[in-house]
């Protein structure tokens, strides 16, 4: 899910003159994977402390994504790792791109609960 979200969000970033279609899918591709590990360590962490309350362990988990996401803007702004095209929303008092925001905002308690689901259904 990660993926297919960084790659419909590209429009939104500029992309410099030199980079190829083949870095920027790679890149893309081990963004993916940092939010996957997130994601993971999200579940690993709520896991440990809220058990019986789903909703507050989902509501949880989206605000951690929404956190680590802030981070991770704010991150790779200030070393230079990606800049914003002017299609790009952006959150005025966080100053971080909407779509990478609402990515882990949604898709870490998304990703737990499918895939919560699917080991269920096992």
């Amino acid at each position: 899910m990660n993926w297919l979200w960084e790659m419909a969000q590209m429009f939104a970033f500029k992309l410099k003159p030199e980079d190829s279609r083949i870095e920027v899918l790679v890149f893309c591709t081990l963004a993916s994977v940092v939010d996957a590990l997130v994601t993971i360590g999200i579940y690993k962490l709520l896991s440990q402390f809220v058990s019986a309350n789903q909703t507050v362990f989902y509501f949880l988990a989206a605000a951690l994504g929404a956190m680590c996401a802030v981070f991770f803007e704010w991150f790779a702004f200030h070393f230079g790792f990606w800049a914003y095209s002017e299609t790009m929303p952006v959150i005025p008092f966080l100053k971080v791109g909407l779509l990478p925001f609402v990515q882990l905002t949604l898709l870490a308690p998304l990703a737990i609960w499918l895939t919560k689901r699917d080991l269920k259904k096992r």
